[in-house]
């Protein structure tokens, strides 16, 4: 077995955080564009659970506003307000 399939733990100095994944591989972020007003959608959590159910322990999701002015483009996901969070 390659080491990319063995349990890997990060931890802080100190130990006062540890995270221990089950393996090694790891889904970078990547922006979809297809937000609607800054709020995910059904083809969101369809994407996400495909991601989630690829063996990768770890799924980072795509870049996030915090306000609509901070957006790449006007399809990109958002946490400014209760409709997009």
């Amino acid at each position: 077995m390659t080491h990319l399939f063995q349990p890997y733990t990060f931890s802080s100095k100190g130990n006062l955080v540890r995270l221990q994944l089950d393996n090694k591989l790891v889904v970078a972020p990547m922006c979809q564009y297809s937000a609607e007003n800054g709020a995910a959608s059904d083809w969101h959590l369809i994407h996400w659970a495909n991601l989630l159910n690829s063996g990768a322990s770890m799924v980072i999701i795509e870049a996030t506003a915090i306000t609509p002015e901070g957006r790449i483009t006007p399809a990109c996901l958002g946490l400014w307000d209760d409709t997009t969070e």
